[in-house]
């Protein structure tokens, strides 16, 4: 085909995903909570001797919740499907170390790094009030913003952070206006007498191009390694630093070089788990997998004369329906569910088959959940091609019935269909994209398609053809 042809095509950022209980979440938004944070005053003794006597204090983390409230189905390594997760049960176990620990007089830090919503029906329908809901239940200390906070516009993201009682970090996103930043930029908290444990938050750059971009049009992600200096600079004068990190692992490495005095990095955004932690230039770099999964977990000594920490031990808690739930989160998991419509649990159709959309595959190769959702596409816009890409499918479909609560899981991005025309050459670049990535990159970049065929060469892609007929894109 020559590049001159041009071709229908429909070309989707996202998914498709009515919007049909608009009315529930305006219903259910609870009232305003201004924001309450106590910060203890900073002073100077800690870096001239202060108390000589170690300070303990334990970490707990978890990332990428992305609405999941309730346990999921995943697989194991050994292959099996078991249910996992479920934020109730997270929560009883950081309220049983809290107890444990406070027996002890050391102090427990909760923190969140990055993307609390998108993702389920709970999170969807209701813009993340559950979700923060029960971030205040369970007493997080700190959250980082995430790439996915924007998803329902700044103004939903200024009321969920004025619902928090805890801060929501991040040095280095700004208003574009101003230049000023949008949240603070650090948390920091008293260990023993002068000593401060401070935590500062840092949000990937692809803030600005993983939603809408009218979510994003106020705002700026400034370069990260320019922010951090100064803050770490003057924070580790009282004691410890902990980077909570949005940015992928190998910005986390990177920013970890840069700055050695860190005592760790809780990073998010890879979705993936680091057990053991990796190390760049000594500094461990942590990250508990995605959808309350785990539970992270690091306890610190600090030393009271230098104010410098080191990881005494550490571990991922697995979480899971079998264990103990917290009373007061699954409750408001109960009010929240009873809010939504019965029509979510309407059947609407039948899979005869396991539909694939776990993240490890559907990112980097073919499914049959990726055509299949390309080929409605292009029936539905009675186009020549349709291109999905692999980042708005966010699970599975199981074998049986399938249900309006299904499609929300698959599709939580309300997102329209669009149709473009497409030169040959703009095809091939966009195949090109497409495959470019590896799968450290994971940015969802891989595309589904109907109406065309391609092999993968390297990171390339060849043997472009459309059908019906198998015509060559040249």
């Amino acid at each position: 085909m020559k590049n001159r042809h041009t071709l229908r095509s429909i070309l989707v950022i996202a998914a498709i995903l009515p919007n049909l209980y608009e009315g529930a979440a305006r219903d259910a938004r609870p009232p305003r909570i201004p924001l309450s944070v106590h910060v203890s005053p900073v002073t100077s003794s800690a870096r001239h001797g202060g108390d000589s006597g170690e300070a303990k204090v334990t970490i707990l983390f978890f990332n990428d919740l992305h609405g999941q409230l309730l346990p999921y189905r995943a697989k194991g390594a050994d292959g099996k499907t078991a249910e996992v997760g479920g934020i109730a049960g997270l929560a009883a176990m950081v309220k049983a170390i809290r107890r444990e620990n406070g027996a002890r007089g050391i102090r427990t830090i909760l923190l969140v790094a990055g993307d609390l919503l998108q993702g389920t029906p709970l999170s969807t329908v209701f813009h993340g009030r559950a979700d923060m809901e029960i971030l205040n239940a369970m007493g997080v200390d700190a959250m980082v913003m995430g790439n996915h906070e924007l998803d329902f516009g700044i103004d939903n993201f200024l009321i969920l952070r004025r619902m928090a009682r805890f801060p929501i970090i991040s040095a280095n996103v700004a208003w574009k206006k101003t230049g000023k930043l949008m949240n603070p930029p650090t948390a920091r908290f008293r260990l023993k007498g002068p000593l401060m444990l401070t935590v500062i938050g840092v949000t990937t750059q692809e803030l600005l191009t993983t939603t809408a971009p009218a979510n994003v049009g106020k705002v700026d992600v400034l370069v990260a390694a320019g922010a951090l200096t100064p803050l770490i600079r003057r924070a580790s004068r009282v004691g410890p630093v902990v980077l909570l990190s949005h940015s992928r692992y190998r910005s986390d490495a990177e920013m970890a070089c840069g700055h050695p005095v860190l005592a760790a990095v809780i990073g998010g955004h890879d979705h993936i788990l680091l057990d053991p932690p990796r190390s760049s230039c000594g500094v461990s770099i942590f990250q508990a997998h995605e959808k309350g999964r785990y539970l992270g977990r690091i306890d610190l000594a600090v030393d009271g004369k230098t104010g410098k920490a080191r990881i005494e031990k550490h571990s991922y808690l697995p979480v899971t329906p079998a264990a103990l739930q917290d009373a007061a989160v699954a409750r408001i998991i109960a009010s929240y569910r009873s809010k939504l419509n019965a029509a979510l649990h309407q059947e609407i159709g039948q899979s005869l088959v396991f539909m694939g959309g776990e993240r490890g595959r559907i990112r980097f190769e073919e499914t049959n959940l990726g055509n299949f959702v390309a080929d409605a596409m292009r029936e539905k816009a009675l186009s020549d091609m349709a291109f999905i890409n692999a980042g708005s499918l966010r699970a599975s479909i199981e074998k049986g019935p399938i249900t309006i609560e299904s499609v929300f899981r698959v599709m939580p991005y309300s997102n329209e269909l669009m149709t473009v025309t497409l030169t040959g050459g703009e095809i091939m670049e966009a195949l090109d994209r497409s495959v470019r990535g590896t799968r450290e990159d994971e940015d969802g970049g891989f595309l589904h398609v109907s109406g065309i065929t391609f092999a993968v060469r390297g990171r390339k892609a060849a043997e472009i053809r459309i059908f019906p007929g198998g015509a060559p894109v040249v």
